[in-house]
């Protein structure tokens, strides 16, 4: 009988080992992960874009402050006024367009300033079906179409429509780019 304890206590000590080892693989686990969920939580931390928090915008971390070395103020606002002028295109054209009926005409007020540098067309399109109610030719700078009729019959009412200017460079006579400007028909009978 006290064999039999002897090997019972031995099978316990041995069980009781392998359980403890076990634990300790565990813990030893558990340790590793958690430093590595630390150095990858840092490394994010480190390389997070910056947020400022007046205006919830990001910036990008390898911006420097200050201005480049080499420039004055001067050259840097000249460099960016003849961007500003090149890129740049005012429009000009009524809110409002009102006709009298269907077939009259309207005054559209559409100007190509003589500030600008491109040629432009434009196109009047009716926001609920993208129905095109007119269509320009080129309009140089200085250049204005003012009276204009549409090209389908309107039944009285207010429409919301986008005027879109199509942009062409003179030189080359592609188009560049569009602006829209959001304007309502109105037809009065």
């Amino acid at each position: 009988m006290a064999e039999r304890d002897e090997i019972l206590r031995m099978q316990e000590s041995i069980a009781n080992r392998r359980s403890e080892k076990k634990r300790q693989k565990k813990v030893i686990i558990a340790l590793f992960l958690s430093l590595a969920a630390a150095v990858v939580g840092r490394w994010y931390y480190l390389n997070r874009p910056l947020m400022d928090e007046t205006t919830k915008y990001w910036f990008d971390k390898f911006a420097v402050d200050g201005s480049m070395e080499g420039k004055n103020s001067v050259e840097i606002q000249g460099f960016l006024n003849s961007i500003v002028e090149e890129g740049m295109y005012n429009v000009s054209i009524n809110a409002q367009i009102v006709f009298e009926d269907g077939q009259s005409e309207g005054s559209i007020g559409m100007e190509n300033v003589p500030q600008n540098r491109y040629y432009c067309r434009i196109i009047l399109i009716k926001d609920d079906d993208g129905t095109v109610l007119y269509e320009s030719q080129g309009v140089k700078p200085g250049q204005y179409i003012d009276r204009i009729r549409l090209s389908k019959d309107l039944v009285a009412g207010k429409y919301p429509c986008t005027t879109q200017f199509i942009i062409t460079d003179p030189e080359t006579l592609d188009d560049i780019g569009q602006v829209k400007v959001n304007i309502s028909v109105v037809v009065l009978k």
